[in-house]
């Protein structure tokens, strides 16, 4: 049974942290200082407080916070003010005044602990931090390593580096920098969030672990070629002969006690090809993102970017506050050309995977169903690119759930016919059999047909010839603004013209809603689906 945990502190790496475990099965809280961080933390499945850790107090429902959990994962750092070596001890008391010993507590901690040596750091190792911030932070550690004891793992983290954090970007232009021969100590997010998930996983506590990536790159070398691959100013560093004072993390008991693999064991990773990207092609279902499918809200929470169309709800594109958001849609009526749109979908999947991220195209429906993922597949396949395709609830099936529409029972409709409105293009000898279908008691479920009644109707009413055949048109399937307006075949063009409905509208054809009696009133009948 997964832990109920909760996160202190849902920033850059909190949040990322959450998302993966709430994908993993686990039950997650977590805070933050933030009213406008909180309003946006709100759409996440999971419990989001305010909270604020004082020197002298906690703002916030703090037993509420901690209620019921088993984990809590302390994860806020030091600030950068004065006096921070007594604040943010004092800060860690105030947790340890409120809190239980019985709850397990993982502390983020940092390798700032450690002050300089000619050999590797192992965290049975003397601490003796230079900055006032590595002092607060190793008391804050002899504090709670005091109430928690065997309850307790520190994880020792080195300098964070990952999405939005790109090395390139930190000294890019900075000018007389020291200290250019010296080696660097880094870690990835995907890194920090295995080992704490490991750390969970394996129930390994009371114990100190280092987190730090193998490679040490020499420090001018390594900022040198980062900033030079985002094309940036290159930082500018004083000469140096021989190398200062050395710290050099060692990992080796984070791989021996997790039995963990660094996914960026070398920080130069995180801009080589050492990392390829993702591919996926997720359907986002009729728009309610409680439809969407476990492993598609897991890949949403995974992706760095999202290429998504016009009717992927803002909930579903919400979920994944973090990722590129870009916009690749087609609304009704755009006359733009179809197939160079679709040229540059395929040159945005390529760039984005070489650039070792992981991308989704998001798709309103199920991919394959009028979602247009063959060409993007057959490109990607092309180009010998890997790729997973993730179904997701058509909206006609959607529809008929949601409205009690059966489109298959037995001794009634062993078949449901699925087409658009191009019905109006289709051969004599095509038509005639998708109306021959109908009048025998199949169902047809159209989709982009609003537009397109006054063709497909009389062509349909000219092979079934029976003008009583139910008509359910659906609009906004599965969201709050769902309406369902049920007719027939002689009838429904008169009852749109009347009741003119919100598009997107899929028409279900050849059945009766269950129950509908009772907002068969009169017709037609409009009203809420939800």
């Amino acid at each position: 049974m997964h832990s109920h945990i909760a996160i202190l502190g849902l920033g850059w790496l909190g949040n990322a942290l959450a998302k993966k475990m709430i994908s993993k099965g686990f039950e997650i809280k977590g805070s933050t200082i933030s009213t406008e961080k909180l309003e946006e933390l709100s759409k996440q499945p999971f419990y989001v407080g305010k909270i604020k850790v004082e020197s002298d107090c906690i703002q916030g429902d703090w037993e509420t916070f901690i209620e019921n959990i088993s984990t809590l994962i302390i994860n806020f750092p030091p600030k950068r003010i004065a006096n921070i070596e007594t604040i943010f001890p004092a800060q860690i008391q105030q947790i340890i005044a409120r809190t239980p010993k019985t709850i397990k507590v993982i502390f983020i901690s940092s390798t700032s602990v450690y002050g300089t040596s000619e050999v590797p750091f192992i965290e049975t190792e003397l601490t003796s931090p230079i900055k006032p911030s590595g002092v607060g932070v190793l008391k804050a550690e002899q504090l709670l390593r005091g109430y928690f004891g065997k309850r307790l793992t520190i994880l020792r983290l080195a300098g964070l580096i990952g999405p939005d954090r790109h090395p390139g970007k930190f000294l890019a232009g900075k000018r007389i920098l020291k200290n250019p021969l010296v080696p660097v100590n880094l870690i990835h997010r995907e890194d920090c969030i295995g080992l704490i998930e490991t750390i969970i996983n394996k129930e390994c506590f009371g114990e100190i672990i280092n987190g730090c990536a193998s490679d040490h790159p020499i420090r001018k070398i390594y900022y040198e070629k980062a900033a030079r691959l985002l094309n940036l100013e290159l930082p500018n560093f004083e000469a140096a002969e021989k190398t200062s004072a050395l710290k050099i993390i060692d990992n080796s008991k984070s791989k021996r006690v997790l039995g963990y693999q660094y996914i960026y064991d070398n920080p130069e990773a995180i801009f080589t090809k050492n990392k390829t990207g993702e591919l996926s092609i997720i359907g986002a279902g009729p728009g309610n993102e409680k439809l969407l499918t476990r492993l598609a809200f897991e890949k949403l929470q995974e992706a760095e970017v999202i290429l998504h169309d016009n009717l992927v709800s803002d909930a579903i594109l919400n979920s994944n506050t973090e990722a590129e958001k870009i916009y690749v849609g087609r609304k009704y009526g755009d006359t733009s050309n179809q197939k160079e749109r679709q040229n540059i979908i395929n040159q945005l999947l390529l760039k984005h995977y070489e650039l070792g991220q992981r991308v989704v195209r998001l798709k309103s429906g199920d991919p394959y169903v009028y979602g247009r993922a063959a060409e993007e597949a057959r490109f990607l396949r092309h180009h010998k690119l890997p790729f997973q395709v993730v179904p997701g609830i058509s909206a006609a099936l959607a529809a008929a759930n949601n409205c009690n529409i059966p489109i298959t029972e037995r001794g009634k409709s062993n078949a449901v016919l699925i087409c658009t409105a191009h019905t109006a293009d289709y051969s004599l000898e095509q038509l005639k059999g998708i109306a021959e279908l109908l009048k025998e008691g199949n169902t047809l479920a159209l989709y982009m047909g609003y537009k397109s009644l006054d063709k497909i109707i009389p062509k349909l009413m000219s092979v079934c010839k029976n003008p009583d055949i139910p008509v359910n048109a659906i609009s906004n399937v599965s969201r709050v603004n769902e309406v369902l307006l049920t007719s027939t075949l002689g009838e429904i063009e008169e009852d749109i013209k009347n009741n003119p409905l919100e598009m997107p509208v899929v028409f279900i054809i050849g059945v009766k809603a269950i129950d509908n009696s009772k907002l068969n009133k009169k017709k037609p009948v409009l009203a809420s689906a939800l």
